[in-house]
């Protein structure tokens, strides 16, 4: 499960299990007739809770507006302490909000929209708790209703991926009055939105802000993202910024993630092993992980930060590679990366216990439950997980899937359509595709172009009058995942458009764009959205200059200079990830965290193609809703 899965349940837990006794504080014991309380009912207090909001629900029925509204939303607030969720949606739903008050309304929109949110409804419930009648009345809400309220729309903004809406919400939500905990959740919620921004944007924020305040977040978010630095680097920025910023919020309250840092700074490993064929059929993907590995030994070096000695050991050989192995060991090493090969992977998959702790390059087909191993690489399955995690939160729920037929394209479709059909979405059809493929006539009858056409001839054999007829593309899909390189990617897009299908929004992976800006030919897939690996935008990245200014990798290549480099920042900081699982390490290769098997999940940046250039999204852009008209055969 990726990182971005596992914080969904997370934050609608939180909201479960926080916010709502704030909506219940706004609430009166629940009563026999609005504003008349009663006493606690004796027994089993669920049973008893249960019955009031059964009463109260059967009450509303028998009274006039607004007292049926009052007494409506109270036995919702008490379902909703209950978990009872189907139940507080029906209850809710039969509410009118006009006839409540601007604080009834408040508290209205945080129950039914976190009972929307918990059943997925992401874009429902965002509509719900942004609504106009809030903006014009929030000095009228008290602030135990408004909290829980603004605690929701922030977390649905950062699950729908608009981060400046986000941001923007917590920042109201540190104006309120908060205690101790609070504070620190609004700094942690805060943080994690910051974090998201690539550098250059947090750079220039914290040039352009006039906000003080918000000048030192992204500042502070600049040095906690820079997780390309060497832990005592970062504690030694940490160090300044609290100088600079003495009074800051983050100063007394600071995110769990620096917290951690003075944890990681004791005993790092001397001596690390790097185990990579340099030598062999992958010895041209070992050394640009190895020179990736080095960009980022030398920026710790030159920062002055304390480094390890490195020695490497070249696996391609046909030395077998547990004699390697055990002659890192014998040579004083530490910690270990490597292998890449995914047969020695396995190999140490099938090993009781490892002498030192190690980071492989690859995934097995297995985790593992102990600490001696940890996995970690480019798969595609992590992309394609998370495409189906963003479409499915903005509101698709039926996919077409165009993918290659090799065995990354194959891997992903099945990483897709696993984790689609989990969240609840459904697959209505998938075609694979040769490089050979006719793509016209691949998006055609993926479509079921040809159908309409046919049921176009047969309507006029029937009839003696003209037609006016313009062919139909199915209606079963509302999104299109396309696993593709540039070059089928750049024929299959233009392709919808002939074939009327050209709202469909079109979701992809990172291999959609091949790592040059090439405005010209990249038209041809304007619009589309992919996960992308920061590197792409992290130009002033003091590694990836190192990297492209000494190697100049050929784009398909620079990927595994961000993965070397990745690593070398990755091993000292396992241990923490391993003890906080909800943390996570920004990378060139994405935000890394760990899953409970040992394996490093990696949730990229998303951006889009516009004007042929790709550019990260950072504000919510929902996908074109599908028309009547455009959903017909």
């Amino acid at each position: 499960m990726s990182a971005l899965s596992r914080r969904i349940p997370f934050i609608l837990n939180s909201l479960a299990a926080g916010t709502l006794a704030l909506a219940l504080a706004g609430c009166q014991t629940p009563s026999t007739r609005p504003g008349t309380q009663i006493p606690a009912a004796p027994g089993d207090a669920l049973t008893a809770n249960r019955q009031s909001a059964m009463r109260l629900i059967d009450e509303a029925r028998q009274l006039p507006s607004p007292a049926k509204e009052q007494t409506q939303l109270q036995a919702a607030a008490i379902l909703y302490g209950l978990g009872d969720n189907a139940t507080v949606r029906q209850t809710a739903s039969d509410i009118d909000p006009e006839q409540l008050t601007d604080p009834e309304y408040a508290q209205y929109a945080h129950i039914y929209g976190s009972a929307l949110a918990a059943d997925d409804e992401f874009f429902t419930a965002l509509d719900l708790v942004s609504a106009p009648r809030l903006e014009q009345s929030w000095f009228q809400i008290p602030a135990t209703t408004a909290l829980p309220l603004r605690n929701l729309r922030a977390d649905l903004w950062s699950l729908m991926g608009d981060i400046d809406s986000g941001i923007k919400e917590r920042q109201r939500i540190a104006g309120l009055p908060l205690d101790e905990q609070t504070t620190y959740t609004n700094n942690n919620g805060l943080w994690q939105l910051l974090t998201q921004l690539p550098s250059k944007e947090l750079r220039l924020r914290a040039e352009e802000s006039l906000s003080p305040e918000m000048r030192a977040w992204y500042q502070l978010a600049l040095l906690g993202r820079d997780t390309q630095a060497d832990i005592s680097t970062q504690l030694s920025a940490l160090s300044r910024w609290r100088q600079q910023w003495p009074t800051h919020t983050a100063v007394q309250y600071p995110p769990q993630a620096l917290q951690l840092l003075e944890k990681l700074a004791s005993q790092p490993a001397q001596n690390v092993a790097l185990l990579l064929p340099l030598s062999g059929p992958l010895g041209s993907a070992g050394h640009a992980i190895r020179d990736g590995f080095m960009a980022a030994y030398y920026s710790a070096l030159d920062a002055g930060a304390p480094t390890p000695q490195v020695q490497v050991y070249d696996t391609g050989t046909e030395q077998p590679f547990e004699e390697i192995y055990q002659a890192a060991i014998n040579n004083g090493a530490q910690a270990i990366v490597g292998p890449l090969d995914k047969s020695k992977v396995a190999n140490l998959l099938a090993t009781e216990s490892l002498p030192v702790p190690t980071l492989a390059l690859n995934y097995g087909d297995e985790g593992r439950l102990t600490d001696d191993l940890v996995q970690f690489g480019l798969a595609i399955e992590d992309e394609a997980r998370q495409v189906a995690q963003q479409a499915y939160r903005q509101g698709h729920r039926q996919a077409m899937i165009l993918a290659p037929e090799s065995g990354w394209g194959q891997r992903g479709l099945q990483a897709f359509t696993e984790e689609w059909n989990r969240l609840g979405g459904s697959v209505s059809v998938s075609r694979n595709y040769k490089d050979s493929t006719n793509f016209s006539q691949l998006v055609s009858d993926a479509l079921l172009i040809p159908e309409s056409k046919e049921r176009e001839r047969a309507l006029r054999s029937k009839l003696a009058t003209p037609l006016k007829f313009t062919p139909r593309r199915r209606g079963d899909v509302d999104m299109l995942f396309v696993l593709a390189q540039p070059q089928q990617a750049r024929q299959i897009k233009p392709m919808l458009s002939f074939f009327y299908a050209g709202e469909l929004p079109v979701y992809s992976t990172s291999q959609v764009f091949a790592g040059n800006v090439d405005r010209q030919r990249d038209r041809d897939i304007n619009g589309v959205r992919f996960t992308a690996l920061p590197w792409l935008f992290e130009d002033d990245n003091q590694t990836k200059q190192n990297i492209v200014r000494q190697a100049a990798p050929a784009p398909a290549f620079a990927r595994l200079y961000a993965l070397g480099a990745d690593a070398f920042r990755l091993y000292p900081r396992l241990p923490i990830l391993r003890q906080f699982p909800d943390q996570q390490v920004y990378g060139l290769t994405g935000a890394l965290s760990l899953t409970a098997d040992g394996r490093i999940v990696r949730e990229q940046i998303w951006a889009k193609i516009d004007k042929g250039a790709p550019v990260p999204i950072t504000t919510s852009e929902a996908p074109p809703r599908l028309t009547d008209n455009s959903a017909r055969n």
